[in-house]
C-alpha cells in the first residue's frame, strides 16, 4: 500500500492528506454551537444538606473513623482531620448503617448508670462481627463543635419493632440518646430516665450538644422478616412498625420537642399510612441510592455481553450516566417514587445514604476507575438537585475510611501514610464549596448525546441517549453557578453561557474545573490523589460567556451578577 501510494508521486500523497485533515478538522468546526441559556426562573431550591457526608462505624469490613484514629487514642489522626476541615461539610451523619440497630448506645459512652465498667472495648454489630467503641458519640459530637458541622444521629428502632424489648421501654432507652445529647444540666426528665445531663457532664461536656436531627432506624427492610416472624402478616407488620415508630416519635418529642426526625418510610403498606398515622410528628422520610454493586454481569441491547470485550471508553460511557437518564433532555435523574410521595404527604425527602458503589474483581477489564465513579457521582448530584423542591439533605457514604471503595477520606490505620481523598469524596466538596440555594432553570441547545447500550450491575441500558453535558444552574443573591459534567471520553467541548437574564454581571469569572486520572495506583511522580482541582479567571466581556469543559471533567463556573427582585 505504501509503494503504491509513492508510486502516485509525493505531492499527490500530501495533497490527499490535506483533504483527509482539512475534512476531520471541518466537522468539528461545522459543528452547531453548543449553547446553555440561564434564566433568573427559579424551579426548586438546594439545601446546604444536600452535600453533607455519613461517618459509619461498620462492624462488616469497613470500621471508619475506628481505623483512622492515632493508635492507642480515641483521637483521629491529624491528617484526617485537616481534609475533614477542608471540606465544608454542612451535616455528618453517624455512627450507621445496619449497625446501628444491632448495638446499644450505651456502649459508646462512658459513666453509664448501673454499669460498673468503662465503655466496652467491642461491640457486636448485624453479622455477628466485632467493632472497636473507640470512637462514639462524644467523640463525634466534639468533632462536629470542632468542624462548625450539624450532627445527625441514628436511633436503633429494631430493639422495639422485633421485641427485642418491650416497645415502651425500646422508645424510652432510644430517647435516652437524645436526653444525653440534648437535655441540660438540671432538666426534668420523664419518670425513671437516668440523668443523662449529669452522665454527659462528667464526660466532660456540661452543655448541651444541640443535635437537631434525629433519625429512626436505619433500612428496616434488613430486619423486616424478624419482624414478620412474629405473625402478623403482611399488613399487620406495617401497621406495627407504623405503631413503632409513632411511640419512638413521642418519647424524643418527650425529651426534647425541638428535634426535627427522619423515618424510613418502609415499603407500600407504610408508605399509604404514613400522613395518617404520623402526621407532622415526623418531617423528613429516607431514600438511600447505591449503584451499580456487582457489574461484573454485562447486558448488551438485552443480551450477556463479555465483559473483557468492552472497551475503557464503553465501561466510561455506562459508569456516568447514572442513576438513570431523562428521555427527552438526557441528562440525570433519579427515578425514585418517594419524591412523589413525600410531596403528596408534605413531608421533605433525606437522603441518608448514597454513592457510586460497585465492584467486580474480574482481572483484564479495560476501565475500573475510582475517578470514573467520581463523575458518576456528580450524576447522581444533579439528579438530587433537580428534586431541590423537596429534598431537604443528602449523606455520601462514607467519609472516613480505611477499605470501601467509596470512601471519601482514605486513611492508614497505622498511620504511617497521611490520609487523602477518593474521587467521589472530591466530588462532593466541590459542590458543597461552590453551589448557590435557588436552583434556575436551564435551556439548552445542540448538546451532543451518545447511546448507552449496556446494562452493568444495577446501571440499566438507557432507553434514551445520554447527554455529553450535563448542566445544572444555581444562584445567591450576588453569584450564579453552571455546574455542568462533560462526560465526553476523549474530547473537550467549547460552550456558549447565555447570560443576558443577569443585570451587572462581574468583570472575571471562574472556572473550577475537576479532572483527574484513569488509573487508582499512583505512577513514580504522580500524587496519591488521583483527581485534582484547578481554578481558572474568566474575562466576562460580554452576556455570552464561551467557556472550555475538559474531557472527563466536572466545572463549575462561578459568575458574578446582579439579580432581578
Amino acid at each position: 500500500m505504501v509503494r503504491g501510494l509513492w508510486q502516485i508521486g509525493l505531492p499527490l500523497v500530501l495533497l490527499m492528506i490535506g483533504v483527509l485533515m482539512a475534512g476531520s478538522s471541518a466537522s468539528a468546526a461545522d459543528r452547531a454551537e453548543i449553547r446553555f441559556t440561564v434564566t433568573d426562573r427559579v424551579v426548586g431550591h438546594v439545601d446546604d444538606r444536600l452535600f453533607g457526608q455519613f461517618l459509619e462505624r461498620a462492624s462488616f469490613g469497613e470500621p471508619g473513623p475506628e481505623a483512622a484514629l492515632v493508635p492507642g487514642t480515641r483521637q483521629l489522626q491529624p491528617s484526617v482531620v485537616k481534609l475533614l476541615r477542608e471540606m465544608q461539610i454542612p451535616i455528618i451523619r453517624f455512627p450507621g448503617g445496619s449497625d446501628v440497630d444491632y448495638i446499644d448506645w450505651h456502649d459508646l459512652v462512658e459513666n453509664v448508670p448501673g454499669r460498673e465498667a468503662a465503655r466496652p472495648e467491642t461491640s457486636t454489630g448485624r453479622h455477628g462481627q466485632q467493632i472497636t467503641n473507640n470512637f462514639g458519640y462524644d467523640e463525634f459530637l466534639r468533632l462536629c463543635e470542632d468542624l462548625g458541622t450539624e450532627p445527625q444521629i441514628v436511633l436503633n428502632v429494631r430493639e422495639g419493632f422485633v421485641r427485642q424489648r418491650p416497645l415502651e421501654e425500646a422508645a424510652w432507652h432510644a430517647a435516652g440518646l437524645v436526653a444525653y445529647c440534648n437535655a441540660p444540666l438540671g432538666a426534668k426528665l420523664p419518670e425513671g430516665m437516668p440523668d443523662w445531663p449529669a452522665v454527659r457532664a462528667k464526660n466532660g461536656h456540661p452543655e448541651p450538644y444541640g443535635v437537631h436531627y434525629f433519625e429512626i432506624g436505619n433500612e428496616v427492610g434488613v430486619f423486616w422478616k424478624e419482624a414478620l416472624a412474629l405473625g402478623l402478616g403482611d399488613q399487620g407488620t406495617a401497621d406495627w412498625y407504623l405503631t413503632c415508630v409513632k411511640t419512638y416519635v413521642e418519647a424524643v418529642r418527650a425529651v426534647d420537642p425541638t428535634v426535627e426526625i427522619i423515618v424510613d418510610a418502609g415499603n407500600a403498606q407504610v408508605q399509604s399510612h404514613l400522613r395518617e398515622r404520623l402526621g407532622d410528628t415526623v418531617q423528613h422520610i429516607v431514600h438511600h441510592i447505591y449503584l451499580p454493586w456487582d457489574w461484573c454481569e454485562v447486558v448488551k441491547d438485552g443480551e450477556p455481553y463479555p465483559l473483557e470485550e468492552m472497551t475503557a471508553e464503553e465501561i466510561w460511557k455506562a459508569w456516568v450516566g447514572v442513576p438513570a437518564i431523562d428521555r427527552e433532555t438526557g441528562t440525570s435523574r433519579d427515578p425514585s417514587r418517594l419524591y412523589d410521595l413525600a410531596r403528596r404527604d408534605g413531608y421533605r425527602v433525606a437522603i441518608t445514604e448514597w454513592n457510586w458503589n460497585g465492584w467486580c474483581g474480574q482481572r483484564g477489564v479495560a476501565l475500573d476507575s475510582l475517578f470514573a465513579k467520581g463523575i458518576g457521582a456528580a450524576g447522581f448530584l444533579h439528579a438530587f438537585m433537580r428534586q431541590g423542591d423537596v429534598v431537604s439533605m443528602g449523606n455520601q457514604s462514607m467519609l472516613v475510611g480505611a477499605h470501601w471503595q467509596i470512601n471519601a477520606i482514605r486513611a492508614d490505620p497505622a498511620g504511617r501514610v497521611p490520609a487523602y481523598m477518593f474521587p467521589t469524596g472530591q466530588v462532593t466538596m466541590c459542590y458543597s464549596r461552590h453551589h448557590g440555594g435557588d436552583v434556575l432553570a436551564v435551556e439548552s441547545e445542540n448538546v451532543p448525546r451518545y447511546r448507552q447500550p449496556y446494562g452493568m450491575g444495577t446501571i440499566e441500558p438507557k432507553q434514551a441517549e445520554v447527554a455529553h453535558i450535563d448542566a445544572v444552574a444555581t444562584a445567591d443573591e450576588d453569584r450564579l453557578y453552571f455546574h455542568a459534567i462533560n462526560r465526553s471520553f476523549d474530547e473537550d467541548l467549547e460552550v456558549s453561557l447565555d447570560l443576558r437574564a443577569f443585570a451587572g454581571l462581574g468583570k472575571t469569572a471562574t472556572r473550577h474545573c475537576f479532572e483527574g486520572r484513569l488509573h487508582d495506583e499512583p505512577w513514580e511522580g504522580e500524587p496519591r490523589e488521583i483527581g485534582r482541582f484547578t481554578a481558572t479567571p474568566l474575562d466576562i466581556r460580554a452576556p455570552i460567556l464561551r467557556v472550555t469543559l475538559p474531557k472527563r471533567s466536572v466545572t463549575i463556573v462561578e459568575i458574578p451578577c446582579e439579580r432581578g427582585e
